[in-house]
């Protein structure tokens, strides 16, 4: 049974489903994918708002001690992340102003 063209709910362009994964709707291309990952994550996280929030309600430094260890990676691997930056700075870019967008509304809200 040959399959049938579909278009990407991501980018729009016509693909052929994978013959494993009859119900594909997302292309094969890294973008579509990592696109997917990341909705994907963000759904599981909207349906799981609690999850990561056990150590911080049991123990009032582990924030503290989770932010030090993570300034204390960054410190060590300041080319590695200034290399990336680099690498993928229009995805960062939009990452960013995206971020900041949504930054400026919250705090606009909350005055």
């Amino acid at each position: 049974m040959p399959s049938e063209e579909r278009f990407c709910k991501s980018c729009g362009k016509p693909f052929l489903p994978n013959k494993y994964r009859p119900n594909q709707t997302i292309c094969s291309s890294l973008e579509c994918q990592y696109q997917r990952q990341l909705d994907n994550m963000k759904k599981w996280r909207e349906g799981n708002p609690n999850y990561f929030k056990y150590k911080e309600s049991q123990d009032a430094s582990w924030k503290s001690t989770c932010r030090e260890r993570s300034l204390e990676w960054r410190k060590r691997h300041q080319e590695y992340l200034k290399l990336y930056r680099e690498e993928h700075r229009d995805r960062h870019r939009t990452y960013m102003k995206d971020y900041m967008t949504e930054y400026r509304r919250r705090k606009k809200l909350a005055i």
